[in-house]
């Protein structure tokens, strides 16, 4: 069974922002959901490539799926 990384995605007058609820660290924007739902990729992308393992949040060390939530 994988973690549920839980993102929510937000949207202002003129951009869009994500957070994680359930994994310090992770935050993210994009002007479109693509391209902020991209922006969270990177984001987990970039934790990965340059802390060491053991700095990494519990939930992205082993299989994980993402659940998008919206808030307006």
């Amino acid at each position: 069974m994988s973690n549920i990384l839980i993102i929510t995605i937000c949207v202002s007058k003129d951009s869009y922002g994500a957070f994680s609820k359930n994994c310090e660290g992770i935050y993210a924007a994009g002007d479109t959901i693509d391209e902020t739902k991209a922006d969270v990729l990177n984001a987990i992308r970039l934790i990965q490539e340059n802390l060491p393992e053991e700095r990494w949040p519990e939930i992205i060390k082993s299989e994980y799926t993402i659940e998008w939530l919206y808030d307006e």
